[in-house]
């Protein structure tokens, strides 16, 4: 199996699989019987494989209602399946045979099912289907026969596993394991007293309990690659504290012993203080009942935190704990530059966006793991710049448009709770994705990917079109127009929202054009001029900016708040509706440090500095955003989320010089976690993915290496260094690496591909090119 590189160097475009024979399944659901329904609950299955001899391979596929661990012989061999909408479920590919000795197998199942919803669970309609109370299959090709699920295995039902209810806007509970139910040897010696297994069957289908069931496939192998794992050992502070020095986040792992029926609960903390853990309200946990012996228990669920609070009962003890890291593979190509603070910036990037990269691209590793339809823009631009495996980059866009709404808006957060109660959209949510389909064409340049995405990217932006006035705006959109958690005015009619959507509707017509669709294109450029046009209603002359919001018709009505941020400049921009006369004027209100406004609608009446440590709180989407308490006259600062599009600006206006400079307003945060982004400047989570911009924009800006064309066809190399004295970086591409060494003076170009600079075309090849030509 190939995770990464290619022999060629080259990006990994498409995953690889050990061979399996293609056509129907042979092997039928199955779980332990007597289950109980509407719970969430644990089973272990087992079945012996007997065989002389081991053949070279012996691929496996299996797939799990909701998820298991499979083992062969005592060894880990596969964990999922990956989130999906269950209309979606792909199944796992294995190879068995690496593991299996001649003689007596044992192949173990360790699988649960949740009671409902979970951040990283979407369940299917539980409506006249058992499916839906658990269910696994598993079929193995040993060449002269095969290795099925069926009722042959042993399966039982482990008293004690599950949790308690979940809370709070993490939705998570208490995970809770009692080791008493289940060996320590099991998944080598079986399951004690274990009771034959059940079929299970789908709705409409009592006669036949094979897959692809309604509403589960499972259709397709896993799309992704498989993630790496690495122990974090945890440092004990005292009896009740274990800590390390960064936030690490996988499955957690416990050494315990105690009497049988102790208890201890291990908090896993997000914070950490001087070294020690810090509860707070969002900690998730897991509790251990003991059996009496001392072993190793690990969790099902993912954690992520920097320590753990240990709360036990008399008599039992933890002499370990660590976390085993399960993150997808993560970028490794280089950036270097004469500014050590940049560099750091950029590593921290690229590991918040690891430690929030598993089966798709999550907000943040301790709490939610939600995977939001906007959020994972930045995740995938430091992807497509940093890494030589685009699956998750691919995939994860994919994810969302399969759960688009019939009304072609998009949910806020998919494969999960927040899908399964549509509560609310996010509307600027869905042209970010726009946005990364357009990086897909730019970067990976597959055409039957493109026309597959490009329905659905019509469906986004023509879902604006009744909320369009007669002057071309959009307004009044229902849903929660976030933009990003600082105080940006979005009644009536917003300056960012409709800027997004005005970028939104160029790259569709871009894509369109590019796929020989010129109807959609047309219509898009006309709608886009119809924007543009009335985009003007936003400009306060007097100011020389754009407002952030009019309720009225013009940003001059009476009585309307005058109230202007990054975000509506930055959006005009990059939405192509500013005349070019004024992008200089744009530019120097984005860099004017006078009047600079930290403020966010979570926190009213208080300055939401840097490291504030405000509350992350959405109490104003009940009711209303409050009056702004800053002077009007200065600028709301974008947070680390939106700067992407703001530093996407000041490129667009031939000001990427500048970019290194802001790229270092993130030293900043480094006071409150060193090792990951925080939320926000003020306060939330302190692992965020989606704050990683300037990983990306010290390779695409600073180190200026773009596509050119689709697919890199031919690559663009503008390095655009500000006051730094040299950058040194690799990028990935799908015919290898660009390599780039950048001083004031010259560029040393080393490139598989054609290239473009300063308007000079190069051939493929080693380049040395003097600043004079």
């Amino acid at each position: 199996m190939t995770n990464g590189r290619t022999a060629s160097g080259s990006v990994s475009l498409e995953r690889t699989t050990p061979d399996f024979p293609g056509g129907p399944w042979r092997a039928s659901w199955i779980w332990a019987d007597g289950a109980p329904a509407a719970q969430r609950h644990v089973v272990a299955l087992t079945a012996e494989l007997v065989l002389d001899e081991v053949p070279d391979t012996v691929p496996a596929r299996w797939c799990a209602v909701s998820r298991a661990v499979v083992y062969v012989n005592g060894v880990e061999v596969g964990r999922g399946p990956i989130r999906s909408n269950p209309r979606r479920q792909p199944y796992e590919v294995t190879d068995l045979a690496p593991h299996l000795t001649p003689g007596t197998n044992r192949i173990a199942v360790l699988a649960l099912t949740y009671a409902g919803a979970t951040p990283w669970y979407l369940p299917m309609p539980p409506f006249a289907t058992d499916l839906a109370n658990g269910a696994f299959v598993l079929e193995a090709d040993l060449g002269d026969r095969w290795f099925v699920t069926d009722e042959a295995w042993s399966g039982s039902v482990l008293d004690g596993w599950g949790s308690t209810p979940a809370a709070g806007v993490s939705g998570r509970g208490i995970e809770t394991i009692d080791a008493r139910s289940l060996g320590s040897e099991w998944a080598t010696d079986g399951v004690t007293g274990a009771a034959v297994v059940r079929r299970a069957h789908a709705v409409g289908e009592p006669g036949r309990s094979t897959p692809p069931s309604y509403p589960i496939g499972p259709f397709g192998a896993r799309p992704i690659s498989d993630l790496t794992t690495r122990p974090v050992e945890l440092a004990a502070v005292d009896d009740t504290a274990w800590s390390t020095d960064r936030i690490a986040a996988g499955t957690l792992l416990v050494e315990v012993d105690g009497p049988a029926g102790g208890e201890v609960t291990i908090r896993v903390a997000e914070e950490s203080i001087d070294g020690r853990p810090t509860p707070t309200e969002h900690d998730a946990a897991v509790r251990i009942v003991c059996d009496g012996t001392r072993r190793v228990v690990e969790s099902l669920d993912r954690y992520g935190g920097q320590g753990a609070l240990v709360a036990a009962d008399d008599g039992v003890t933890v002499h370990a704990v660590s976390i085993v890291e399960r993150l997808y593979p993560a970028g490794a190509h280089r950036f270097a530059c004469s500014d050590a603070a940049l560099e750091t910036i950029h590593a921290v990037g690229r590991r918040s966006v690891s430690l929030n990269s598993t089966d798709a691209y999550t907000d943040c590793p301790t709490r939610e793991q939600r995977a939001w339809t906007g959020d994972f823009v930045v995740h995938q631009l430091v992807d497509l710049t940093t890494s030589d495996d685009w699956l998750l980059a691919r995939h994860n866009v994919r994810l969302i448009a399969d759960s688009r709404r019939p009304d072609g808006m998009l949910p806020m957060a998919v494969a999960g709770d927040a899908e399964a109660v549509d509560f609310t959209i996010i509307p600027d949510w869905a042209l970010h994705w726009v946005h990364a389909v357009w990086n897909l064409y730019r970067y990976v340049g597959d055409r039957h990917e493109i026309a597959e995405l490009l329905p659905v990217v019509e469906g986004v932006v023509r879902w604006f079109e009744p909320f369009t006035d007669d002057t071309g705006l959009v307004r009044d959109v229902y849903g929660w127009v976030i933009i990003d958690w600082s105080a940006v005015d979005t009644r009536g009619a917003s300056s960012a929202l409709n800027g997004l959507l005005a970028r939104a509707l160029l790259e569709f017509a871009e894509m369109a054009d590019w796929l020989g669709d010129a109807g959609r294109a047309s219509w898009a450029r006309a709608r886009h001029d119809r924007l543009r046009a009335g985009f003007e209603a936003f400009w306060d002359a007097g100011r020389g900016r754009y407002v952030d919001s009019i309720v009225g018709r013009t940003a001059t009505d009476a009585g309307e708040q005058r109230t202007a941020s990054e975000h509506g400049q930055a959006a005009a921009i990059v939405g192509g509706v500013v005349p070019a006369e004024r992008i200089g004027r744009l530019v120097d209100v984005l860099q004017a440090p006078e009047r600079r406004v930290w403020a966010t609608w979570s926190a009213p009446g208080r300055d939401a500095v840097p490291n504030s440590s405000l509350d992350v709180g959405g109490a104003y989407l009940r009711e209303g955003h409050p009056e702004p308490w800053w002077d009007v006259d200065g600028l709301v600062v974008a947070q680390p989320f939106f700067s992407y599009v703001v530093h996407d600006a000041l490129a667009a206006a031939g000001r990427a010089d500048l970019i290194g400079e802001r790229c270092k307003r993130w030293e900043a945060a480094l006071e409150r976690c060193p090792t990951s982004w925080t939320e926000t400047w003020f306060g939330g989570t302190i692992s965020h993915g989606w704050s990683s911009t300037p990983t990306r924009d010290l390779v695409q800006h600073v180190a200026g290496v773009t596509p050119a064309r689709p697919g890199f066809a031919m690559a663009s190399i503008e390095p655009a260094l500000g006051d730094l004295g040299w950058v040194d970086a690799s990028v990935p591409t799908p015919h290898g690496p660009i390599e780039v060494r950048a001083e004031p003076s010259r560029v040393v170009v080393d490139s598989p591909v054609p290239f473009v600079h300063h308007g000079t075309d190069y051939p493929p090849g080693r380049h040395t090119i003097e600043a004079s030509s």
